[in-house]
């Protein structure tokens, strides 16, 4: 639920939470090896966990309790993005400030930003960790990003940060911990990335008009980057599936709606790996009410799952990048995902009711110049004619893109 740093001045209560990057069209194409560092210790299960239930009976009689009135359905809706990967060229362009001081990232994000602040809560995967405290700001292959980026996405009304992803050990555990605090100063809830195991047990909830959506983020690697075994951070594996159900199940026993941030799959390709196919129906089954996948940096297919009591979920396999400087034309298109949840008070339960997803994409000119993102229904030939990425992929044009969108959105889920 938003707070008073939105226009439309709702409330918020929150904090936060990783894909082998391809060399962007503007970054170096230097070669980088990463070094398997050792796996960390896989998280033992809280041994048991209680279901808080509350019940009583109304002193009134039951005529009197018959006569009051049953609240009416409340709906909310949940945004969600693809991944945020913020190349060097994207933070230098945003440092070219009129008054030559700090950081202004507003034009990358201007004609989105009515999208993720009129949704009742918005979600977005920060591919890259906001440690410019403990080291230097650097690109592909290691990515650090100054925290204003962070002050950018609070402003713009993001109100979960998913840091679940292949980039989040870039920086080591000393720029996980630097993230972390820096989030721990915002009003957003942090995901995908936890300071121990008390932490990863905190369940992240946002309650928006009475109704609580808690939240998860997994990951299927880090690129080969581990924590130390002594560590007491924690990141959740794809892999450790006791463990996910165990998050799944206790977040569903806490709130309405569950929403699993989900770092998985091969990149660039639309096709989908049997893991991602699998691990889906199985979130799903086990109380996953809306999955957001990243990681491919292209859109894969949105579908709707149904749990083995009926109930619909939508699964989006992957947004593709929300915004990069990457060098594919199919790394440009992305989208903006609205789910809309809907509370029944006469039965207590919250269910899938709408989505529509919004097709967007990455502009930028020669040499990454003026990195922006578009709405689909904003662009034209004329603006992809003049797109940088043509350079190495010629055929970049509307049939292009809109071949990418029908090919994974159906076509009852899009946008107007």
């Amino acid at each position: 639920m938003k707070t008073n740093r939105k226009a439309s001045g709702k409330r918020i209560a929150v904090r936060v939470a990783t894909a082998v990057v391809l060399v962007g069209a503007c970054v170096s194409g230097m070669v980088f090896l990463l070094r398997q560092q050792g796996k960390e210790n896989q998280l033992p299960i809280s041994s048991a966990y209680a279901s808080e239930v509350s019940s009583s009976k109304p002193s009134s009689s039951s005529q009197e309790s018959s006569s009051k009135p049953v609240p009416k359905p409340v709906s909310i809706t949940i945004l969600g993005t693809g991944d945020n990967l913020i190349h060097d060229v994207i933070y230098k362009q945003a440092a070219k400030r009129a008054d030559g001081k700090g950081y202004d990232f507003s034009p990358v994000y201007e004609r989105v930003a009515s999208d993720i602040k009129n949704a009742d809560i918005s979600v977005i995967n920060q591919e890259t960790v906001l440690a410019s405290k403990v080291a230097p700001l650097s690109g592909y292959p290691l990515f650090n990003s100054p925290t204003q980026l962070g002050d950018e996405l609070v402003d713009l009304g993001f109100d979960v940060i998913n840091h679940a992803n292949n980039h989040v050990l870039d920086q080591r555990q000393k720029g996980l911990e630097a993230t972390l605090d820096y989030w721990d100063t915002k009003p957003v809830k942090a995901i995908g990335a936890y300071r121990n195991d008390a932490d990863l047990e905190n369940i992240r909830i946002v309650e928006a008009k009475g109704i609580k959506t808690a939240y998860i983020g997994i990951t299927e690697m880090t690129n080969g980057l581990y924590l130390p075994k002594n560590s007491p951070y924690r990141i959740v594996y794809a892999d450790n599936t006791q463990l996910i159900e165990h998050l799944i199940k206790k977040a569903k026993s806490m709130a309405d709606v569950v929403v699993v941030s989900a770092h998985w799959g091969t990149e660039n390709t639309f096709t989908l790996t049997e893991k991602q196919k699998t691990l889906a129906q199985n979130m799903v089954d086990w109380g996953a009410d809306i999955i957001f996948g990243n990681h491919p940096h292209v859109l894969q297919q949105l579908t709707v799952l149904t749990r083995s009591d009926g109930t619909k979920c939508p699964v989006i396999f992957s947004f593709g990048n929300f915004v990069s400087a990457q060098q594919s034309g199919m790394n440009m298109v992305s989208g903006l995902l609205t789910v809309t949840m809907t509370k029944d008070f006469t039965t207590n339960k919250t269910t899938f009711t709408d989505m529509k997803f919004k097709p967007v994409v990455t502009h930028y000119g020669q040499h990454c110049a003026g990195l922006t993102i578009y709405p689909l229904s904003q662009y034209s030939d004329q603006l992809a004619s003049a797109h940088g990425v043509r350079k190495y992929t010629p055929k970049f044009n509307m049939n292009f893109i809109q071949s990418i969108v029908e090919k994974n959105i159906p076509k009852q889920y899009l946008a107007e």
